[in-house]
């Protein structure tokens, strides 16, 4: 008997390679799962291992029948011709017929027992080696499956337990709930069981920071002087934002400014945006109607920038919105204009979404936060830039000019949305 293992990516296969090596008659006797061996072998899957075996001529139980037969047949011829020359000898022809035929019939039954026994205990041997070998294969089979779903099992868990977990870190940084369930499915949509969560963690970061976007800074005009607004409600640092920038503009890139006002109801803000004029050398004017504000552009058209602060309107005042739109679009077309939303990273979310909405009802913008320092969770900045696709611009973290601005950082962002705020 021939026995043989051949290893192939499944037991079909391995068959079919003992098939072309020893012919189509094998018989499988035993399989198992291996691991696959060399260099990058655990990228590999589990292969199958088989042990086949075949019958030669001389192990089938007819040919071993015949040999016994043979074997018999010549001893019985032996001791027939001994026999019959004894008898012959000893007794007359009749005694010597009889005996003839008792020895042949003897023999031939004896024979034939011998045979059927030999040949039936090989079939049951063979049978029971299948049995075996079959039983052992689906055994492991079963086994293998098992510990591969148990396994399975644990690799899901664990992301689902991860993902559970940096949901409830983007909601007590003060994420939205939906935008936080969306970072968090698209995890599970594209992620299964088994993979490493530093990869989990670096997607996520990675989609908060392209959710941002790229940060705008305010850079000069292609012809004459640059218009920049700054709008937004009261108490949210308009003046001293626009007055870190100015000093950041005047004293680091050395540009030529003009500092506007338009916020006529608050004495204590004309004041300080003309000591800060007075202090980094820059004109300074207030201006009280549209046309005002042209006639001023005029004379300071050959500048870099001019930066004009407005009032800090309430977003459900509509006459104070009409005057604000009046001001925003009195150069349209004259010069080249960007429009900023200053708000407070402390503000709701709820008010914060109405203010956006008040404004947009009348200019285009982009945002500037403030007053990072005074929060831990900053999920808003998040929050607003979604809703109102606006880009990020600056953001503010103090009160002293001209150090506490720079320019939104998505990375340094994303890396305190993912962080507890309770322990930042």
């Amino acid at each position: 008997m021939i026995i043989k293992k051949f290893i192939s990516k499944t037991e079909e296969d391995a068959l079919a390679l003992a098939q072309k090596d020893l012919g189509t008659d094998v018989t499988i006797i035993h399989s198992r799962y291996v691991k696959p061996r060399g260099l990058f072998s655990f990228l590999r899957k589990m292969q199958v291992e088989i042990t086949v075996a075949k019958e030669e001529e001389m192990d089938r139980p007819e040919a071993q029948a015949r040999d016994t037969l043979q074997k018999v047949n010549q001893a019985r011829q032996k001791g027939e011709e001994a026999e019959s020359e004894k008898d012959k000898k000893e007794a007359g022809p009749e005694k010597e017929e009889g005996k003839k035929a008792e020895s042949g019939e003897k023999s031939a039954g004896a024979i034939a027992e011998e045979v059927l026994e030999e040949k039936l205990e090989n079939i049951q041997n063979l049978l029971e080696q299948k049995l075996k070998g079959r039983a052992e294969t689906e055994k492991a089979k079963k086994e293998q499956k098992e510990e591969e779903q148990k396994q399975e099992d644990r690799e899901k868990k664990e992301l689902t337990d991860f993902c559970r977990l940096l949901y409830h870190t983007l909601v007590e940084n003060e994420v939205s709930e939906r935008n936080a369930n969306d970072l968090v499915d698209e995890i599970e949509q594209n992620y299964a069981g088994g993979v490493q969560l530093e990869h989990v963690l670096s997607h996520i970061y990675q989609k908060i920071i392209l959710k941002f976007g790229r940060p705008t800074r305010i850079n000069p005009a292609e012809k004459g002087a640059k218009l920049v607004f700054f709008i937004g409600p009261t108490g949210v640092g308009k003046t001293t934002t626009l007055a870190k920038i100015a000093s950041r503009f005047r004293l680091s890139e050395n540009r030529r400014i003009v500092l506007f006002t338009t916020d006529t109801y608050r004495i204590s803000a004309t004041d300080q945006l003309k000591t800060y004029a007075g202090i980094l050398g820059a004109p300074f004017h207030v201006i009280y109607s549209a046309d005002e504000l042209k006639e001023n552009y005029e004379n300071y058209k050959d500048f870099d920038y001019v930066l004009i602060d407005t009032a800090g309107h309430s977003h459900k005042n509509e006459e104070q919105k009409k005057e604000m739109a009046e001001f925003l679009k009195a150069l349209d077309g004259v010069a080249e204009c960007e429009i900023y939303l200053v708000v407070s990273a402390t503000t709701k979310y709820k008010d914060l979404v109405a203010i956006a909405d008040a404004y947009k009802e009348i200019c285009d913008y982009r945002l500037i936060f403030t007053k990072l320092d005074e929060t831990r969770e900053c999920g808003n900045l998040l929050n607003l830039h979604l809703y109102t696709q606006a880009p990020m611009s600056y953001v503010t973290n103090g009160q002293n000019v001209p150090d506490d601005i720079e320019l939104f950082n998505p990375q340094t962002m994303a890396k305190q949305l993912l962080t507890d705020s309770e322990s930042s």
